[in-house]
């Protein structure tokens, strides 16, 4: 499925050429750059979907994939362009790029914001984009609250403060699930049940992903619960356990008929990667 996804999204590239060699051609009166421009874009764009590939970035959108049967395939194309935007824009702000780096960072973070904007979306779901971009705000600067805290904190506080840390990340998770479930014609009361669910999800995802990055971060100085654990000489299994816990003790039982089958598979999904964490703390 990611390599599907992969090269769904490799394939936007043509949206672009097909721009920008009319922009050459009117420009210049012909067409000299065409090769180059598409290579330098190639590059740019497969910079990001080897890491997609490799699982060292994650698609959002093929979980939300995996929970909603029916998935429009109208939306999966926006969907698959908003991941690399917000996957990107992690990168640029997080790793130490070398200046070519950047610049592969910074073509392809255009072309998907060309791609973005170029797209005929309703107003109903414009506006769940809109607030969707609020809420990376909200969750980019919570983090270095909630981090800070952490620092100066150990034991049960620092597991309830970590709690709220990955609460407020869950949240990028919803925009994926939000644009096929509105296409659906889900409602928003529908919508938000689900929403609950993919942020459980999501919470216990983030937490695998940095179980996975712990040594990496722990090299560049990226700064997780889990790196700053690691740095206390704290051990990490009972927070695992208490985020888990605290996490699923907010699912609801009992979801409307409509929403089960979804809300279900994310919290399957939930469960996997649980058992995928006991894994890699056994090593």
């Amino acid at each position: 499925m990611v390599e599907k996804l992969a090269r769904l999204y490799e394939d936007t590239i043509r949206e672009n050429i097909e721009f920008l060699t009319k922009l050459e051609k009117q420009l210049y009166g012909k067409i000299s750059y065409n090769q180059i421009v598409k290579q330098s874009l190639e590059e740019s764009t497969k910079n990001l979907t080897q890491k997609w590939i490799s699982e060292k970035k994650y698609l959002r959108t093929k979980y939300a994939r995996d929970a909603i049967p029916n998935y429009p395939q109208k939306t999966l194309k926006l969907s698959v362009i908003l991941d690399a935007n917000i996957n990107l824009m992690d990168d640029i702000l997080d790793e130490d790029l070398s200046k070519k780096e950047k610049g592969l960072y910074l073509v392809e973070l255009l072309r998907v914001m060309a791609l973005r904007d170029s797209y005929k979306i309703n107003g109903e779901a414009e506006k769940r984009i809109s607030n969707y971009f609020n809420k990376i705000i909200f969750v980019a600067i919570s983090e270095q609250i909630f981090l800070e805290q952490m620092k100066q904190t150990s034991g049960e506080k620092f597991y309830e403060i970590a709690s709220d840390y990955f609460k407020g990340r869950g949240l990028d998770m919803d925009i994926f699930l939000e644009l096929p479930l509105h296409e659906r014609g889900y409602q928003t009361k529908e919508i938000e049940e689900v929403l609950k669910a993919g942020r459980i999800f999501r919470t216990i995802n983030l937490m695998k992903k940095d179980l996975i990055d712990l040594e990496h971060d722990l090299k560049t100085g990226i700064e997780t619960p889990i790196t700053l654990l690691q740095r206390k000489k704290q051990p990490i299994h009972d927070f695992i356990d208490y985020v888990f816990s605290n996490s699923m003790s907010t699912a609801k039982t009992k979801s409307s008929q409509k929403t089960e089958t979804i809300v279900h598979n994310l919290l399957h999904l939930s469960l996997q990667d649980q058992k995928d964490i006991k894994s890699l703390t056994k090593k």
